[in-house]
């Protein structure tokens, strides 16, 4: 029975196990499912794979032909398949070992399929037993995102545009702020342009400045700085109105 879809926590190291039976009245190939898990977030991983002849009826006339491991590897919004095949492995005695290092997986599938290689008039079978490990090495950072390359999912363009309206919010003074600028304004009207350098700058600039820098974990330059002045301006100026 083909294992379940699998939810792996990155800092796990998953495996399973499996086997195939090759006869000599079927000619097509036999296959089985190795694995089928999702993990939690990307990750650089490690795969391990082993196969072994446990069980052999005629071992002068019967052997494996191939064996073929089929890997689809999801990562974002691609699935990628791969096929590794192995000819005439693994051997009566002679156990096949394969590892693939540093490989990038969401979700990993794999399965396998084997062709016997059988003498004429020889009646048998043989059994082949698997085992896989998937092994994540490293996490690959990602920074949240509602938008990501491709098509928009519905509801994600909305969402960037939630997330938009809620970093101006961040920007926005507060009632305190807005009523004693109004008054300031009333009795001293618009400041000048030199009251925009910080030194003569009045107590709502300072507010402003400490709000980008929370918001941009650094200082502010200039041109951000001014861009943010000049939005705090427009929205008093509509406040007035």
């Amino acid at each position: 029975m083909a294992p379940q879809n699998t939810a792996v926590n990155p800092t796990w190291t998953w495996g399973s196990s499996a086997s195939v039976i090759l006869k000599t009245l079927q000619n097509e190939a036999q296959s089985a499912q190795l694995a089928q898990v999702s993990l939690p977030e990307p990750a650089v991983c490690s795969i391990y794979f082993q196969a072994t002849v446990t069980r052999v009826t005629n071992p002068d006339f019967i052997s494996v032909g191939s064996l073929s491991l089929n890997l689809t590897q999801g990562l974002g919004r691609v699935a990628i398949p791969r096929q590794i095949t192995f000819a005439g492995q693994p051997a009566d005695g002679s156990t096949l070992e394969f590892t693939l290092p540093f490989l990038p997986v969401h979700s990993l599938q794999v399965d396998v399929s084997a062709v016997g290689n059988f003498d004429a008039d020889i009646i048998g079978e043989l059994e082949i037993q698997m085992f896989f490990v998937l092994s994540p090495l490293t996490r690959i950072p990602q920074k949240i995102q509602q938008l990501q390359f491709g098509m928009s999912e519905p509801g994600e363009a909305d969402a960037l545009d939630d997330e938009l309206r809620e970093n101006l919010e961040e920007e926005s003074p507060t009632v305190q702020q807005i009523m004693g600028r109004e008054a300031h304004v009333r009795v001293h009207g618009e400041d000048s342009e030199e009251d925009d350098a910080p030194e003569a700058a009045p107590a709502w600039m300072l507010d402003l400045i400490d709000r980008l820098t929370q918001r941009l974990r650094r200082a502010p330059t200039r041109q951000e700085l001014r861009a943010a002045v000049v939005r705090y301006k427009a929205r008093v100026s509509r406040r007035m109105r």
